[in-house]
């Protein structure tokens, strides 16, 4: 994370289909860099699953880190797949590149839970 500007960070959970934000953390501290929320993300979504090929569509959520809802109060966005880690066995983690941010800034996610009823 960019050292100046940037104090408390919080992310929001929003699926790409609707737009709308579903779920956020709380505000967490930037130390040397990093910052480090506490408290999960919980969401409840319905993959679809193809008949005949058993895939599951795609169903994409952006994440976006910021210190508020304005345009510069935004560090960068992030895309991912729930769909892709439909078959994961065990918690996945994964680093997610900030668009719109500085080279070099990620967003490390970790998946621990994805149930299929």
């Amino acid at each position: 994370i960019p050292q100046s500007g940037w104090d408390k960070l919080f992310i929001s959970f929003i699926p790409a289909d609707s737009g709308k934000v579903t779920s956020k953390t709380t505000k967490a501290n930037v130390r040397n860099g990093t910052c480090k929320w506490s408290d999960p993300i919980y969401e409840t979504t319905r993959l679809l699953q193809d008949i005949k090929t058993r895939q599951f569509d795609e169903k994409v959520y952006k994440l976006v880190v910021g210190m508020g809802s304005s345009r510069s109060s935004i560090l960068g966005e992030a895309n991912i797949d729930l769909a892709d880690f439909v078959d994961a066995l065990k918690p996945t983690a994964i680093a997610l590149p900030l668009n719109g941010s500085e080279p070099g800034v990620t967003l490390h996610v970790r998946i621990s839970e994805l149930h299929i009823l």
